[in-house]
């Protein structure tokens, strides 16, 4: 097997990149995964804030015990340079200062002029920051004008911003729970962007190594059959594909915790099938021989738009119905379907999922064929363009 032989030598030479590639998108794969937990609690962010009160005021100082409250304060020197070198070197984020006049600006209801603020970059902390000046100073003045007295008003808006409310999760659906565990849900269903990128960029460019021109042209010269040719390098892509979905399905176990189980191997057996398509169509655009440049353009194209179109980056709940009816001739909808019946989210049928499996192989099916036709023809044109030199008499 003098191709599979070759191929494993063009492979092993690649093996630093593609390990490279299977490294970064093993830790994406787990970022996201982790992200993505449903019981998440919320918090608010809290950032580094420097506060100097000029008013000196009981209202000025509930504020500030307000602000510390919310975030984290920093004592500075109030001195311009110190203040920059501790904003550069992101000591604090926000400079606040609480200008004089406070409190007798909120008894009259006026709300400019009441802070001054220092910040270097318009960050989501110093944008959360001004809004929550912004509530505070519209807040106190809505109490006021109710009718009460500034000490009380400031009061209630301090419990008003700081109040937390109390959310409870209710899943209507009695399949949501005890068919596939929840972490174990979200890393399926991020593989199919994980498997595309991981196998186009590990098996297109060793395949463009083997279709080189005059490797075409020698393997013509040769006594090796077309199709002996092809099963070759087909063989070697299997190896390939083998070893990364082996990989994800290990790393899968131990971010699991123990051995799949049950329910959970349906999820392995519908990866398997999508890294088949992943494999066949990584062939399929080798087969047109484009540049590496090129290759991570359509990695990055097909990838990203099979996840937003089927309901791996955003929920298939929250597309339209146009949008879904176009994704149903893509496999990673399918894909998709069959998570969703182990996670809960639909509701669990053998039979559909039998028939999303079988139309997720059917793609990967007619992918194959495809790359193998057009590498034949290809084939035939190499030997066609292939110049004989007259024997010598």
């Amino acid at each position: 097997m003098p191709v599979f032989k070759a191929y494993l030598k063009v492979l092993r030479r690649k093996s630093p990149s593609a390990l490279i590639y299977l490294t970064v998108f093993l830790a994406i794969a787990v970022v996201m995964t982790l992200n993505d937990r449903p019981d998440a609690v919320y918090q608010d962010t809290r950032i580094n804030v420097c506060i100097f009160d000029e008013d000196q005021t009981d209202a000025s100082r509930a504020f500030c015990d307000l602000i510390a409250e919310k975030h984290k304060t920093v004592p500075l020197e109030n001195d311009r340079d110190i203040l920059l070198d501790a904003l550069y070197y992101e000591r604090v984020s926000f400079v606040l200062t609480v200008r004089k006049g406070f409190s007798e600006r909120l008894a009259a209801g006026e709300t400019d002029g009441l802070f001054e603020s220092l910040h270097l970059h318009e960050t989501y902390g110093t944008v959360l920051m001004t809004q929550f000046l912004d509530e505070f100073a519209g807040t106190v003045t809505a109490y006021e004008a109710c009718g009460m007295p500034l000490p009380d008003a400031v009061s209630h808006a301090g419990s008003a911003l700081t109040a937390e409310t109390k959310v409870r999760t209710v899943t209507f659906d009695r399949n949501r729970s005890g068919i596939l565990p929840q972490q174990t849900a979200f890393y399926f269903r991020y593989l199919p962007y994980i498997l595309i990128c991981v196998l186009m960029n590990t098996l297109s460019p060793v395949l463009l190594a083997m279709m080189r021109q005059d490797i075409r042209y020698r393997t013509n010269c040769s006594g090796l059959r077309q199709s002996a040719c092809t099963a070759q390098i087909f063989a070697g892509c299997a190896v390939n594909f083998i070893a990364v979905w082996l990989f994800f399905m290990v790393a899968g176990c131990l971010f699991h915790g123990e051995i799949f189980r049950g329910y959970v191997w349906i999820a392995v057996l519908n990866s398997l099938i999508f890294s088949l398509f992943s494999t066949a169509l990584a062939i399929l655009t080798a087969t047109f021989r484009p540049s590496p440049q090129i290759i991570n353009i359509i990695t990055q194209v097909v990838s990203l738009g099979m996840c937003f179109l089927c309901g791996i980056f955003v929920e298939q709940s929250m597309l339209g119905s146009g949008v879904l009816k176009a994704a149903r001739f893509l496999p990673a909808y399918w894909y998709i379907r069959v998570n969703q019946m182990l996670d809960g989210t639909e509701p669990f049928r053998g039979s559909g999922i039998a028939a999303a499996l079988c139309i997720e192989a059917g793609f990967a099916v007619v992918t194959a064929l495809l790359a193998a036709l057009i590498r034949h023809l290809r084939y035939n044109e190499a030997a066609y363009k292939t110049t004989l030199l007259p024997a010598k008499q």
